[in-house]
């Protein structure tokens, strides 16, 4: 079965969702970097630094108490994936999976954003 954007969109996309929330785009102005494969990680990059940002991941295990940040953490739902959601002033404020399901207990990194 061949996936269609629509369908990477509304299951896989939660990367897409969470930078199209934290700079206030629609996400289909922001693309599907988990298509890119391999490579994705230094094409992502080049995207925020085509807009004027520096983006790195950092390890953590709590969202920071202030400011808003995109955080990584295992999925819920597949074992070999992660999620994406957004947390501003240590709480979560957007979930690209609703219902959300998301307990903040298995965050892993978040992306440091830097304007140069």
């Amino acid at each position: 079965m061949k996936k269609t954007d629509a369908y990477i969109r509304r299951y896989e996309g939660c990367m897409t969702d969470c930078v199209a929330y934290y700079l206030n785009l629609h996400p289909e102005n922001v693309p599907l970097f988990v298509k890119f494969g391999k490579g994705w990680s230094k094409k992502f990059r080049a995207w925020w630094k085509k807009r004027g940002y520096i983006v790195r991941w950092d390890l953590c295990e709590k969202p920071p108490k202030r400011g808003t940040h995109i955080i990584v953490g295992d999925s819920l739902v597949w074992k070999k994936y992660s999620h994406m959601v957004v947390y501003r002033n240590g709480k979560l404020v957007y979930d690209p999976a609703y219902p959300s399901e998301w307990k903040g207990n298995k965050i892993t990194h978040r992306l440091i954003i830097l304007t140069p």
